[in-house]
């Protein structure tokens, strides 16, 4: 029996064959949650691990306008591939994973991987081998669309003797829009995973192949991921990479060479980040990430459909995603026998609606304790009044956290209450049954923080505060500090659910300059003041605040 499972991403729908349940019999690092074959129950899977098990793939596309899907999709070895020279496409999709860097003029690579040691200095690791003969498909360097690789398999030796392997699945994703005559691919996605494994040998595992499956009205792109399901970070024919769980007081570093610069935010499963982005002539860019990875809760559970409440059944109606246990439970209007198992995204509204809501489902309680090493950019923006501050500057931040799930963007500015606001969620207990403490990094570009507040050069002062759902204090231990031209801030020890972390950032006035006492006192010079304007664009208006405000592109001064 086939089970389906469909991501909202291009709505990638993703074919999982059957596997035993032993949820009960393996160790927390290896845990997955398989799917019920009974009828008429619900399930929740706050893990997301299957979004780094996504393999390479180049996609022929044709989008027609108001369509949320595309009309048809094609799977190509190549640009030059018959499906991606038919008429009627008008776009290029990919997920391009890395091979290592062979020379030093390559770009969309990994030029390093290694381990932090005592002294500070660093141990690399031994690439030796990607999980795939050769490349899975052959991009364009010409039309920005690098090659797609396997994830690549690295070993790094301790001082005693001993080798560990490490699973690494790091790329880009992006889109070539032809109907915008567009001659280069926009990359619209960095990522990045690290795992340790060992590797386990049996003719039941397969890696995961690119595919186009119908959804809906239209098609999406999807893979198969029974090898997740069997505790597995990569697969490849009659081999599996087995998870094992990371030292969480070792610092990992990763080194990667890009094609297109990265641009806003880093976010994900980092403890103690630094990253380092440096820009080459040619505008590439070479990313380098240093952090510690973070033990992280996988919500999971499942609920008869007939006894859920009302607010969780209105968020899965008739072809809701997930995995299924075939397609007749994927188009079934039948909700009382359909068997259903949801996978939650980590970042979004939704998804910290969504995880609150099955909660006390739950018993508020961690099925398994996973460690990750994850960091990936972020979409979104700050709020109209600061993306002067942000927008086309480049790198501009890193958060990490060891939350389930939280808020899907960079941390929001409240300008009533000149504050960074973020929210995070995860169950208050572990699977041992242990309170569960949480954990968040803010690093902040410092002139990005003088541009939003209207600061001088002065040092900035900041103050984190961690409240609960319901508005009261949540001990956190913070850490705040202001070098090298970033502001970095970490919180840790609170309690969940979904508490909100705010940061407050201030700025002392400069003390005046002694001066001898025959000489006058000049006058003190006019404290500035932030100034706030009204721009219109058609019937939109919008409000502008800094210290000289203009408005963006498109609109007028009112």
């Amino acid at each position: 029996m086939k089970r389906l499972r469909v991501i909202a991403l291009l709505s990638a729908l993703v074919i999982a064959l059957p596997v035993v349940a032993y949820a009960n019999t393996v160790p927390d690092e290896n845990f997955y949650p398989t799917v019920k074959q009974e009828a008429g129950w619900m399930g929740y899977n706050s893990d997301n691990s299957i979004e780094y098990s996504k393999p390479s793939g180049l996609f022929g596309v044709e989008q027609v306008s108001g369509g949320l899907m595309p009309k048809s999709m094609y799977v190509c070895n190549s640009l030059e591939s018959a499906d991606c020279l038919r008429p009627e496409i008008n776009g290029y999709a990919f997920n391009s994973v890395f091979a290592q860097c062979k020379v030093s003029t390559d770009t969309d690579c990994i030029e390093s991987f290694g381990i932090k040691n005592e002294d500070g200095s660093t141990k690399l690791a031994t690439f030796q081998r990607n999980w795939a003969n050769g490349a899975v498909y052959t991009g364009d360097k010409s039309k920005s669309i690098p090659n797609g690789y396997g994830a690549s398999s690295w070993t790094l030796t301790d001082s005693n003797g001993a080798t560990e392997t490490f699973a690494l699945v790091v790329g880009v994703n992006g889109y070539l829009d032809l109907r915008a005559n567009a001659t280069q691919a926009k990359y619209e996605a960095f990522f990045s995973a690290i795992q340790p494994i060992k590797e386990v040998l049996g003719s039941e595992y397969n890696g995961a192949v690119a595919q186009v499956t119908k959804r809906g009205e239209g098609y999406g792109p999807g893979w198969n991921t029974n090898f997740i399901e069997r505790g597995c970070q990569i697969a490849e024919s009659g081999k599996c990479g087995y998870r094992l769980p990371f030292d969480l007081e070792k610092t990992y570093t990763l080194k990667v060479r890009l094609g297109q610069p990265v641009q806003g935010w880093l976010h994900g499963r980092m403890k103690d980040a630094n990253v380092v982005m440096t820009t080459a002539a040619d505008n590439s860019q070479v990313v380098e990430i240093s952090a510690k990875p973070l033990s992280i809760p996988s919500v999971y559970g499942w609920v008869k459909w007939s006894e859920l409440p009302a607010p969780v059944k209105e968020l899965y109606p008739v072809g809701a995603g997930g995995t299924t246990r075939g397609y007749d439970d994927f188009v079934t209007t039948d909700l009382n026998s359909r068997t259903l198992l949801t996978k939650s995204n980590v970042a979004g509204d939704y998804a910290i609606k969504e995880m609150n809501l099955w909660l006390p489902l739950l018993n508020d309680k961690a099925a398994a304790m996973r460690t990750f090493w994850v960091a990936q950019t972020i979409r979104g923006e700050l709020p109209f009044e600061s993306q002067n501050c942000v927008r086309g500057k480049g790198f501009t931040g890193v958060i990490g956290t060891n939350a389930v799930v939280y808020s899907d963007g960079p941390p929001k500015f409240d300008k009533a209450e000149q504050s960074l606001n973020y929210t995070v969620g995860a169950s208050h207990l572990d699977s041992k049954g242990d309170l569960f403490k949480g954990y968040y990094q803010l690093n902040l570009r410092s002139d990005i923080a003088r541009c939003l507040y209207g600061f001088g050069s002065a040092p900035i002062q900041a103050k984190i505060e961690v409240s609960s759902s319901d508005g009261t204090p949540s001990v956190a231990t913070t850490v705040i500090s202001e070098r090298d031209g970033w502001l970095k801030m970490t919180a840790g020890g609170f309690t969940f659910s979904t508490p909100s972390i705010k940061v407050k950032l201030s700025q002392d006035a400069p003390a005046p300059a002694p001066s001898a006492s025959a000489t006058p006192t000049p006058a003190a010079k006019p404290v500035v003041k932030k100034i706030t304007i009204t721009c219109v664009k058609g019937k939109t208006s919008k409000k502008v605040t800094a210290i000289k405000p203009t408005c963006p592109t498109g609109y007028k001064k009112k």
